[in-house]
């Protein structure tokens, strides 16, 4: 076991350190996330008196676009030169390489999130408290690391099998939707109170199937 841990941090130190040389990445992304944001703030303008709708809708609308962006940009780094291959001949179970893109490519998802929710205040004028940002701040981050484990396992397939990129959203979306519901109904739910345990079981469940499911299919998803 401690050694399957030590490839998954490996695999996960070795993203963050590229990211961290080339800031390919989170740069693009969140550029990209503001440009959502600022998308929203100039098309509905005439009803900011309704900030907090708008800016949940820019927040998680702007997750799942640049979710899936980054994502794509991270599993294509692996795919040059080769670089992929290079880590599955090494002596390591291929779960643990996988888990550890997983872990990275969250980190990435999750940082532009945070991004993203700063920008919906500063344009939308979306000003949650500090008790219900910290609680959509962990909502974030559950959903990147759901997301993220989907998105890894679809980038590969999609990459390895000749597909075109345009067709990774086609793809992506329809399986995070339950994601995205959950997402969208536990930040809308912190703000008025409502009870949380059903979209928290939802948004809990699914991310730990589909973790599961990627760590289940993941050898396969590579040899294709």
């Amino acid at each position: 076991m401690s050694a399957f841990l030590r490839a998954v941090y490996r695999v996960f130190r070795k993203d963050l350190r590229i990211e961290r040389r080339t800031k390919q990445v989170t740069t693009t992304v969140a550029v990209f996330a503001l440009l959502v944001v600022l998308v929203f703030a100039f098309s509905f303008v005439q009803t900011l008196q309704r900030s907090a709708l708008l800016g949940r809708g820019a927040l998680w609308v702007a997750f799942v676009f640049a979710g899936t962006f980054g994502v794509t940009k991270t599993v294509e780094l692996e795919d040059r030169n080769g670089a992929l291959d290079g880590m599955l001949v090494a002596p390591v179970d291929r779960s643990a390489i996988y888990l550890g893109k997983v872990l990275s490519a969250a980190v990435f998802v999750f940082a532009v999130s945070v991004v993203t929710l700063g920008a919906t205040t500063v344009f939308l004028g979306y000003a949650p408290s500090v008790s219900t940002a910290v609680s959509v701040v962990a909502v974030l981050s559950v959903a990147a690391l759901g997301f993220s484990a989907i998105g890894v396992v679809v980038s590969i397939l999609t990459f390895r099998s000749g597909l075109d990129e345009l067709a990774l959203p086609v793809l992506l979306v329809p399986l995070v939707v339950p994601l995205l519901l959950a997402g969208v109904e536990l930040t809308a739910a912190l703000e008025s109170g409502a009870p949380l345990g059903g979209w928290l079981r939802l948004l809990g469940l699914y991310t730990g199937i589909v973790l599961l499911a990627g760590v289940a299919t993941f050898e396969y998803v590579v040899e294709t």
